[in-house]
């Protein structure tokens, strides 16, 4: 299982901030237009290496310039799945979510959608993947279009689309809390609100660490009429992250006689959360690569909470858990690997995520400022009568 989940974590990367793509003045009249050096320019390049630029492109955060280059491999190579998948993500990134769209829902998409996969291939895109884009075959983990799908529809507020895209994406990766939290929310605004409550404590089982998840269980309590148990998630929620409104702001409201729960709500993650979501331009993205001038490091080291009996049965642990570490030092989200759901248990991960909260890193820094940062926690443990603990361990 380390094996497989240490292939999931690409090269991991700091935020940057794109130079602004500026607008070319008019062209001297003895010039060449620009728009025809950049065709000529692209025109030279071999579709390997037009695919290296889009990548590269992608690492400055310039999706749309990006997307471009992707456009134009799109018509010279044959059709393939990873490449109409990476251009969709660009695009949307950019904010052209109905060419996205457009991009997403084809035959083509539909057979990666259905492919059976082997279980290598059920792990994240690696950073150098331009490869992929140029076999005509699809080499990628279904997931990503069922993620990508469920992302777009509910930008486009097509509801029904996003709700099934998000069920295949839970069963995809059923141990991944932000799986759940999405179908939560798509189940709910289409209306399938059991479905969407079991959703959503299943979330926050899983992740204890996403605040969206006990906001969203704080509003069932809320319909139920159970506003005690409410406040105590959306405080939940605001411990996780006090620059998010929202839960203050139900909180307080509880507390005021005959105010209704909050409505139903139509994003998924907020402030830097965000990145974990293909489609948004936040950044970092995990499979991006960005050189830093100082890594993260661990300052402090969480310590995750699980029995004895259950450690037994269990018997080793050995898992590399990629960790965003924002510009204060904590970690603010994972990227859960896929693995087996029989080779750690449910209540494990949740132990293992859980924890996460009470580690503390030296930000990474670029350019004197400290810098959001794609990190690696090691959590190795083999069960011995009374030893300790699992324990969480950067390489």
């Amino acid at each position: 299982m380390s094996a497989l989940a240490r292939r999931t974590l690409a090269s991991l990367a700091p935020l940057v901030l794109a130079a602004p793509i500026l607008a070319a003045s008019a062209p001297h009249a003895s010039a060449k237009p620009r728009s025809a050096t950049n065709a000529a320019a692209a025109a030279s390049q071999t579709p390997l290496e037009l695919a290296k630029a889009a990548r590269q492109l992608e690492e400055l955060g310039a999706y749309g310039a990006a997307a471009v280059k992707l456009g134009e491999l799109r018509r010279r190579v044959a059709p393939d799945a990873d490449l109409d998948l990476a251009l969709a993500m660009d695009l949307a990134r950019n904010g052209a979510v109905d060419s996205a769209a457009a991009l997403m829902w084809t035959p083509r998409m539909d057979a990666a959608l259905a492919d059976s996969l082997s279980l290598i291939r059920r792990h994240t895109y690696p950073w150098e993947r331009e490869g992929l884009w140029v076999n005509g075959k699809f080499d990628g983990w279904n997931w990503y279009v069922a993620r990508v799908r469920v992302e777009l529809a509910a930008t486009l507020g097509r509801w029904s689309d996003a709700r099934r895209a998000a069920e295949v994406g839970a069963l995809a990766h059923p141990l991944s809390g932000k799986e759940w939290l999405l179908l939560a929310v798509c189940a709910g605004r289409d209306g399938h609100l059991e479905e969407a409550e079991q959703a959503a404590r299943q979330a926050s089982a899983l992740d204890p660490t996403l605040p969206e998840a006990f906001y969203l269980c704080g509003i069932y309590d809320w319909r139920a009429g159970d506003r005690e148990t409410a406040r105590r998630r959306f405080r939940a929620a605001a411990l996780l992250d006090s620059t998010w409104v929202k839960p203050a702001e139900a909180y307080v409201r509880t507390r005021l006689p005959g105010t209704p729960p909050d409505s139903l709500p139509t994003r998924f993650l907020y402030g830097q959360r965000a990145a974990a979501l293909l489609t948004s331009p936040v950044r970092p993205k995990v499979d991006e690569y960005i050189q830093v001038d100082e890594t993260a490091e661990v300052e402090t080291r969480g310590q995750p909470e699980v029995p004895e009996s259950t450690m037994a049965a269990l018997g080793t642990i050995d898992l590399a858990l990629p960790v965003l570490v924002d510009e204060r030092g904590r970690a603010v989200l994972n990227d859960l690997p896929w693995f087996p759901p029989e080779a750690v248990p449910p209540r494990v991960v949740a132990a293992l995520v859980r924890c996460l909260t009470d580690w503390r890193f030296r930000p990474a820094m670029k350019n004197g400022l400290p810098f959001p940062v794609w990190a690696s926690v090691d959590f190795s443990y083999k069960y011995s009568p009374g030893g300790k603990a699992p324990s969480g361990q950067k390489p």
